[in-house]
């Protein structure tokens, strides 16, 4: 909540008054596609969405422009050890995951140029169309059983940083 929510209307609060006052400006939330492009997304938190498109009806005629990026996967570590669940994952991940250069290169390429949801490249475009086309008992069905796949892999990882848990509660 702290990141997700507060941090954003709090740092979005402070800057958004010079940008008003020179008449330009650009605000850039990252989240997730899956906070927008499929129905549930359980065991995992959501993003601030809305409050950018919100932000982006409000400020537009200020020349403000407000972009929230959704990315599906990128090339992260991360998403490299989720990949490793299988020789299937890899093959996607592969096909799908932007290096995160890729992908902050095609994002900010986006800002001024498009709405304010923000799917810069074209493995992503793609599996934001599949989505929009399966039903919700698909998605609810995948989604829990891959976030509880990528829970018991994270688990069975070294933990990398002190202090990070071992298990969700």
């Amino acid at each position: 909540m702290r990141v997700n929510l507060w941090a954003v209307t709090e740092v979005t609060a402070a800057v958004l008054p010079g940008m008003v006052e020179r008449g330009r400006g650009a605000v850039v939330n990252m989240g997730s596609a899956s906070s927008e492009a499929i129905p549930s997304f359980p065991l995992y938190t959501m993003y601030v969405a809305q409050f950018s498109r919100s932000l982006y009806v409000e400020y537009r005629s200020e020349g403000i422009d407000v972009q929230f990026q959704a990315p599906f996967y990128v090339a992260t570590r991360m998403v490299s050890i989720l990949a490793e669940s299988g020789r299937a994952g890899r093959l996607f991940m592969l096909l799908i995951a932007p290096t995160p250069d890729a992908y902050a290169r095609a994002a900010v390429r986006w800002i001024g140029h498009g709405p304010p949801l923000c799917a810069p490249n074209l493995g992503h475009q793609l599996l934001w169309c599949l989505a929009t086309v399966l039903p919700d008992f698909v998605h609810d069905w995948l989604r829990m059983r891959e976030h509880l796949q990528h829970r018991a892999v994270a688990q069975r990882a070294p933990r990398r940083r002190a202090g990070v848990p071992t298990t969700l509660k």
